[in-house]
């Protein structure tokens, strides 16, 4: 079942970037684990995309044999460029957002990064980390 998912995965990873020709499928080097869409990510190489040809908030992230399909919350073509920007509390890192060439994908945070921050506050900020 593992390795069937895994080939759904990627072929729809694949499909994803093969089928939407302005939609540039990025390169990012994260230097540590993080999370996206409740799942832990190790520090890699990551190319990052659209995951559907009709969704503009459907994103996938491949790297050293790991992968996930998330869904932002909100997009904002206000600000463009090409970084990922991640919420840190404590020795932990969240997706926050992803900024592309159409614009910036929000992602809100889990319940486990929320009760974080919530016992980080009695402790320290959080802190916001830009990879690019």
């Amino acid at each position: 079942m593992k390795k069937f998912l895994a080939l759904l995965f990627t072929v729809g990873a694949v499909v994803g970037m093969n089928a939407s020709a302005n939609a540039q499928a990025l390169k990012f080097t994260v230097p540590f684990d993080f999370v996206v869409n409740g799942k832990i990510l190790p520090a890699a190489t990551y190319t990052v995309g659209q995951a559907l040809p009709a969704s503009s908030t459907g994103l996938f992230f491949v790297g050293d044999g790991k992968g996930v399909i998330t869904r932002a919350t909100a997009l904002d073509s206000t600000e463009t460029g090409t970084k990922l920007v991640f919420r840190q509390i404590g020795n932990q890192y969240f997706l926050g957002d992803v900024v592309t060439l159409e614009g910036t994908l929000h992602f809100a945070p889990s319940r486990q990064e929320k009760q974080l921050a919530r016992e980080a506050d009695r402790q320290s900020p959080a802190a916001s980390i830009a990879v690019e």
